[in-house]
C-alpha cells in the first residue's frame, strides 16, 4: 500500500538560527502579535532529524500534507482511541484559528528509507535548529519534488496527534474548506522508541491492603523495596501511599495487550473505571525519571496509585493495526516528538 505525499506550498517556522525556546502555539496560532514566525515558499518536503542527546540516536522525518479524507478513508490508521475531552477542545481551537496548526501530527510507517533517498537533501543553510527536551532538532527547508506528490509505501500509523488529525478529518467532512489537508511529519518506525506513559488513579477510600486482595485474582503480586520499571510485558510497577510491588499477569488471563487486557479487565472490575477516555479518576502522564533504577515520582501524586507498564513491542504495534484493532487511550509514547512551534501551517 502507498500514500501520496504533497508537498507545502509554503510553511512558517521561527527565523534561521538556533534557539533554545519556541513560540507557544497551544491556543492558536493567528492571534500572535508580533507574529514569531517566517514563510518559505515552495513548493517542498522539509526535512527534520532529531539527534538525542544523551544516547546520539536519530530520526530522521520527511514533512508535507495529506488530504483530510485519508484520515477517515483508512488510508492512514489510528493506533489508539481519543480522549473526549481533548477532542472538543481541539475542535473549538481549530475552528477559531481557522486551521491552523502549530504542530503537524506525527506519522510512522514500518521503514521511511526509500523515500529519503529519492529526495534531494536540501541546503544546510538557514536551517532552524532547536534546542529542547534533551534532543536537537534540525528543520531544513526541504528536498525538492516539483509539484509532484511522493509516493510512501507501507501502513501509515498515527504516531502522536489523534485529536489534531480526526479533529480536521470531521471538519472538512463538514466542508470547512481550510481543513482539507493535514500536515504531517513522517518518521520511520525503525527510527521511533515506543514508550509507556505513567497511569495515575484515584485511591481516595482505598487502603493498601485492599487493594492487594483486590488485585490478586489479576496479578501474582511481590513487594519491592524500591519502585523499580517493569522489564517484561505482562508486568506492572504499583506504587501507593510508599508502598510498591512488581505485578505480573496471572497466566490463565485473556490473551491482549498489556494495555488492552489493563482495561478490559482491571480497571472496570477494580477501579470501576469503564471508559478512559471520559473517566476523570485516571489520567495519564509522561513517565517519570529513572534515579540508580529506581522510579522517581512526583510527590503531587502521594495520594495517587501509580501503575506504570512495559512498552509495547514494535511488532505488537502494527500487529494491532493490521488487525483493524485500536487500543485504549495513552498506551503509547512515541519518541522523539516533534515540538510545537517548529513547523508551523496556516492553509
Amino acid at each position: 500500500m502507498t500514500s501520496a505525499l504533497y508537498p507545502f506550498p509554503r510553511f512558517y517556522h521561527p527565523a534561521p538560527g538556533i534557539h533554545e525556546t519556541l513560540p507557544v502555539t497551544r491556543d492558536g496560532i493567528r492571534q500572535l502579535s508580533p507574529f514569531p514566525f517566517t514563510v518559505t515558499e515552495g513548493p517542498s518536503f522539509p526535512r527534520l532529524s532529531i539527534r538525542n542527546g544523551e544516547n546520539g540516536r536519530t530520526a530522521h522525518g520527511i514533512c508535507g500534507l495529506l488530504p483530510a479524507s485519508t484520515f477517515s478513508d483508512g488510508t492512514v490508521r489510528p493506533h489508539e482511541r481519543t480522549l473526549t475531552a481533548r477532542l472538543n477542545r481541539q475542535q473549538r481551537l481549530v475552528s477559531s484559528d481557522r486551521g491552523a496548526l502549530g504542530k503537524p501530527v506525527l506519522l510512522t510507517t514500518p521503514s521511511l528509507d526509500s523515500c529519503l533517498s529519492a529526495l534531494s537533501p536540501g541546503s544546510e543553510e538557514d536551517q532552524v535548529i532547536f534546542y529542547g527536551n534533551d534532543h536537537i532538532y534540525r528543520l531544513h527547508h526541504g528536498g525538492a519534488n516539483g509539484n509532484h506528490p511522493l509516493e510512501v509505501p507501507g501502513t501509515l500509523v498515527i504516531a502522536d496527534g489523534h485529536h489534531r488529525a480526526y479533529t480536521h478529518a470531521q471538519l472538512a467532512d463538514e466542508g470547512d474548506a481550510s481543513c482539507s489537508f493535514i500536515p504531517v511529519v513522517i518518521v520511520g518506525a525503525d527510527e521511533l522508541h515506543i514508550g509507556t506513559f505513567l497511569r495515575l488513579i484515584d485511591g481516595e477510600g482505598r487502603s493498601v491492603e485492599e487493594l492487594q486482595q483486590q488485585l490478586t485474582p489479576y496479578f501474582n503480586i511481590r513487594p519491592l523495596d524500591r519502585p523499580v520499571a517493569p522489564a517484561a510485558p505482562g508486568h506492572w510497577l504499583l506504587s501507593f501511599r510508599n508502598a510498591h510491588f512488581e505485578l505480573t499477569k496471572r497466566e490463565n488471563t485473556l490473551v491482549d495487550t498489556d494495555p488492552g487486557w489493563l482495561n478490559l479487565q482491571v480497571l472496570p472490575h477494580v477501579f470501576g473505571i469503564h471508559d478512559t477516555r471520559t473517566d476523570a479518576r485516571i489520567t495519564s502522564v509522561d513517565p517519570p525519571p529513572l534515579v540508580d533504577g529506581a522510579v522517581v515520582f512526583s510527590p503531587d501524586d502521594d495520594d495517587k496509585i501509580k501503575l506504570l507498564g512495559f512498552p509495547l513491542s514494535r511488532q505488537s504495534f502494527f500487529s494491532e493495526v493490521e488487525a483493524g484493532r485500536t487500543l485504549p487511550p495513552k498506551s503509547t509514547r512515541f519518541e522523539p516528538r516533534v515540538p510545537s512551534g517548529l513547523l508551523v501551517w496556516m492553509p
